[in-house]
């Protein structure tokens, strides 16, 4: 029997390269890890697994200013960034977010170096971002300059966005102007609208009511703002919020596309001829993030290729009840303690693979069904 496994993340070990190969050792079967993407932390790893690249460091700033080293991946020209490297909340601990203070400059800055080493087109995963400053950031540290109504030059932090009077983007870095950016992203968060960026997740970032609404009033006039500067109607639509509305920025002024993080994964490895071969597809996800979404979609997507393919979903017992249980054929339930060191966390996930083989899970699947 074979067995495809596409795992996104067990207890916030975000590496599926990793645990793809965990699972391969442990289980009596032929067993083909391939990576899963969701646009946040691993979107690297990911990418480098199926297309290879050369790693790059660069110094940045984190969200809060301070000095971090970022890394992203070339390849010929093609650059893949997480903005969780430069940006991300796994960069600060809980008690010092801060929404208000933060910005997205570091990611910009990750810009700035692929493109002094010959990067002409972006894969950009937009997620796990510790921001909400709408991409302010992105835009100085490409060269995009901000001033209050007195004509005095505002930093790119979300407490400015309010304060903008006028957007200057005469010396914006015509190398990623003339590039070609592709936003991955699992997010389906609009900027205003149903689902807003200012709900649940501005909260995840440190900020108050008082901020939300701060927030509120200071996103509105940038988007206004920005109108007027490039003479269009004001643009809202699902995963625009996406990254704190960087990808509302990249898209409005450099016209990215986005696209769902497993579409590229999947045309890599010609997924639809490759799950023909498989008996089990094996998933997991965190679904406090985007609400099993992706695995939802690649399981439809598997089911349609081959019909008899069996999908197992691995689901954390802390986590929040999947959203459809239909599309799985066996949900097996785990319990990881939290709060795990690195390698503590890998043994356990050796202990989850060596339990599911054991207990000869795979087999009960395809009895039941």
């Amino acid at each position: 029997m074979n067995v495809l496994v596409a795992i996104d993340t067990i207890k916030n070990f975000e590496d599926s390269v990793k645990i793809g190969q965990i699972f391969k050792d442990k289980l009596d079967m032929k067993a083909y890890p391939i990576p899963f993407l969701d646009g946040g932390e691993g979107t690297i790893e990911s990418v480098k697994f199926i297309s290879g690249g050369k790693d790059h460091y660069v110094n940045v700033h984190d969200p809060l200013g301070e000095a971090i080293t970022a890394k992203y991946l070339l390849d010929d020209g093609f650059a893949t960034i997480e903005m969780a490297e430069s940006s991300g909340l796994s960069l600060l601990y809980k008690e010092d977010l801060d929404v208000m203070e933060a910005s997205s400059l570091g990611l910009g800055e990750v810009f700035v170096d692929a493109l002094n080493n010959g990067a002409d087109s972006f894969y950009i995963g937009i997620g796990d971002s510790a921001c909400n400053d709408m991409g302010m950031g992105v835009l100085y540290a490409l060269g995009a300059r901000f001033y209050d109504d007195e004509g005095k030059g505002l930093s790119p932090k979300a407490k400015n966005l309010a304060k903008v009077a006028r957007i200057d983007i005469d010396d914006m870095d015509p190398r990623f102007i003339r590039s070609k950016i592709k936003l991955a992203t699992s997010s389906d968060l609009t900027l205003f609208g149903d689902n807003s960026f200012l709900e649940t997740r501005a909260y995840r970032k440190g900020a108050s009511d008082l901020d939300v609404a701060k927030l509120y009033k200071g996103c509105k006039n940038f988007a206004a703002k920005t109108s007027e500067l490039l003479g269009i109607d004001e643009i809202d639509f699902p995963s625009l919020g996406s990254g704190g509305g960087v990808a509302w920025a990249l898209y409005t002024y450099f016209k990215a596309k986005i696209s769902k993080p497993m579409d590229y994964i999947l045309q890599r490895i010609d997924f639809p001829n490759l799950v023909r071969d498989m008996d089990f597809l094996l998933l997991g996800e965190d679904l406090s993030q985007f609400d099993g979404i992706s695995s939802i979609n690649m399981a439809k997507l598997a089911k349609r290729y081959k019909e008899d393919i069996k999908i197992i979903f691995l689901h954390d017992k802390k986590d929040e009840k999947y959203i459809d249980d239909n599309v799985f054929d066996y949900v097996y339930e785990y319990d990881i303690g939290d709060d795990l060191d690195r390698k503590s966390l890998i043994e356990s996930i050796e202990d989850l693979a060596q339990r599911i083989n054991d207990d000869e899970i795979f087999s009960q699947v395809k009895k039941r069904n």
